[in-house]
């Protein structure tokens, strides 16, 4: 298992723990020049989902190692991912994933290979990868307070079972999870004072190469197209405006980063996540990551160079990268 370099020097007194990578291997290279032909076309959203939670059919690569359970919470369909060879703790956690997909796709093979994983390293975890209401016919304006309710209820059922909740996801996921926190934290900061008992949060949030700005504004994302394999501009603003609805894309429930950052400090809740530098949605990302260490908010972040947008999704591929990446990660949770 090759290890990650140690930590930046000039980070250490940062409250982000930033680790840098640069190499890139022969089969990656070649991954991205097979995709490059093809980033129109690759990864689409096909046709629209219904109204409301879609049922999921657990892939063959999420069951080899682990078992899955399906139940249903606030009319939205979980599947509860636990190894089936599981590392024991006195500690109970639970990784509610958000796969991405541009708001519009079920989560992938690839998904449920990386969920899978995660319980098998993480002790004590269970993984549920949460089934959200897709765009379009289930944009923000509609979909934002059934996760609202979502979420109070997974955080209440937590705290009744002890479980220590991590909130995680990838690309259009990691932009739900960081809006969803950063909601209820909003409206519980409003509340204090009125509220006798505080509201259960997460202790940490894991966002993968996350959207975090839909006014897809930053020039940034224009001089990186050229590297990325896979997202066009085109597509992203597709994407953030089928999300959008009728909601303003500055409105920090769909554009996290518009949130108040400080929040998260406040409440004592970490945030990690990792960008890739041949991905479009980078430089929001780069801009939230610079926004977290601005106000002292704790977190370990991965930035690798000449990596596509969500590269850690390969790993059930067995690419390097993916698979040093998946490490790391694990070993992020871990420490949760």
């Amino acid at each position: 298992m090759a290890t990650m370099p140690p930590v930046d020097a000039s980070a250490k007194e940062s409250t982000i723990q930033l680790t840098t990578r640069n190499d890139r291997s022969v089969l990656m290279f070649l991954l991205h020049m097979l995709l490059r032909p093809f980033h129109n076309h690759v990864g689409r959203p096909g046709h629209a989902r219904p109204e409301g939670s879609v049922e999921l059919k657990p892939s063959p690569v999420g069951t080899k190692s682990s078992n899955v359970t399906h139940r249903v919470v606030c009319d939205m369909h979980v599947y509860d991912i636990v190894a089936k060879q599981p590392i024991p703790s006195d500690t109970k956690k639970r990784i509610c994933y958000f796969g991405g997909g541009g708001w519009q796709t079920p989560p992938s093979s690839q998904h449920w290979g990386m969920c899978s994983r995660m319980a098998q390293v993480v002790p004590g975890a269970t993984v549920s990868l949460v089934s959200y209401p897709l765009a379009p016919k289930n944009p923000a304006q509609n979909a934002f307070p059934w996760l609202m309710r979502f979420y109070r209820e997974i955080m209440d059922t937590a705290e009744e079972e002890d479980e220590k909740i991590i909130l995680a996801g990838d690309s259009s996921g990691g932009n739900i999870v960081l809006a969803l926190v950063l909601e209820a934290l909003r409206e519980d900061d409003e509340d204090m004072g009125v509220e006798t008992k505080r509201a259960p949060h997460p202790l940490a949030i894991f966002a993968i190469c996350p959207s975090t700005d839909l006014t897809r504004n930053n020039p940034d994302i224009e001089k990186t197209a050229k590297h990325d394999p896979f997202l066009t501009p085109k597509f992203i603003k597709s994407t953030a405006k089928a999300w959008c609805g009728d909601m303003d894309p500055t409105d920090r429930r769909v554009s996290p980063i518009n949130a108040d950052i400080s929040l998260l400090k406040k409440y004592g809740i970490h945030v990690h996540g990792i960008t890739a530098g041949h991905d479009i949605l980078s430089p929001d990302g780069i801009l939230l990551r610079k926004k977290l260490e601005q106000n002292r908010v704790t977190g370990q972040w991965l930035h690798w160079e000449k990596q596509m947008h969500c590269f850690v999704l390969t790993y059930p591929y067995g690419l390097r990268e993916a698979k040093e990446a998946m490490d790391w990660v694990g070993n992020v949770l871990k420490d949760e």
